[in-house]
């Protein structure tokens, strides 16, 4: 989705490629990052979206540095918020403040979760696509278990990827979400958080001016949230997924096998 080589990127590149050859810590990437994006020649709206994009595309291109990423964003989140060019008070934008709020993230994130796995492209195609599914919900797992107040919303990622995941008959599913990305998205949930989604009590508001954010798939016609009886049908979706037989790989397979007996360990108490 983002070229990252584009040169709109290249400074703040460099600052995460020495953040990630372990040449400047998490802090000092934080500010240096923060500085070059209010120096930017172009809006604050603009920037800040710059800035996420990348952040975002090197989660899923590269997910063996996220927990560098994850450490930065929690570190820009503390840095003193600058001053508003008119008049007192901090910069804000779209009500959000900076750097408190991380303003526009959530919307980078969000445009991932939109990502499909179109059948019609090549092998190579989609399994770029299938990758970046799996790493996002990586990537918004690990920001929602810092228990950071900034990243509490990120539990809609996580109700969204079960009910893709799990909530729909195998043979009704469309092409575009094959479980191949979808199982190990879900369990990615489950490994990172699933003590917490366990006890999430949330529910989404829904409406005719806000939508059904929380409503379940063809297989869930309850709470529109988390709830015990949600959980119960994941565990047992992740368990008849794992039985499969047919063309599911067996890496694919394991991942629910794995997510279901971590669910049964949780509910008897043995994981905390």
């Amino acid at each position: 989705m983002v070229d990252i080589t584009d040169e709109i990127f290249a400074s703040r590149l460099t600052i995460l490629r020495d953040l990630f050859a372990d040449s400047i810590s998490a802090p000092t990437a934080a500010k240096q990052l923060a500085e070059a994006t209010l120096l930017d020649d172009t809006t604050l709206e603009d920037s800040l979206g710059r800035l996420w994009k990348l952040v975002v595309a090197l989660a899923c291109e590269k997910p063996e540095h996220q927990d560098k990423l994850v450490d930065v964003l929690v570190d820009l989140s503390e840095l003193p918020s600058p001053e508003a060019e008119q008049g007192p008070g901090p910069l804000t934008i779209h009500e959000m403040e900076v750097w408190k709020d991380l303003p526009m993230l959530g919307w980078s994130l969000r445009d991932y979760y939109n990502i499909s796995v179109n059948p019609n492209k090549n092998a190579e195609e989609q399994q770029k696509a299938i990758s970046q599914i799996i790493n996002i919900s990586k990537f918004a797992a690990l920001l929602t278990a810092t228990d950071e107040d900034i990243f509490a919303s990120n539990s809609w990622f996580a109700l969204i990827t079960l009910r893709a995941a799990l909530e729909s008959p195998t043979e009704r599913r469309p092409k575009a979400e094959p479980l191949e990305a979808w199982i190990p998205a879900a369990a990615a949930w489950i490994e990172t958080l699933g003590v917490e989604i366990y006890n999430w009590d949330e529910e989404f508001e829904s409406g005719p001016k806000v939508g059904s954010r929380g409503k379940g798939g063809p297989l869930w016609d309850g709470k529109h949230g988390f709830c015990k009886g949600r959980w119960k049908l994941w565990r047992e979706r992740f368990g008849e997924i794992a039985r499969t037989e047919g063309e599911l790989g067996e890496d694919v397979k394991k991942a629910a096998q794995d997510a279901e007996t971590m669910m049964k360990e949780i509910e008897a108490g043995d994981v905390e």
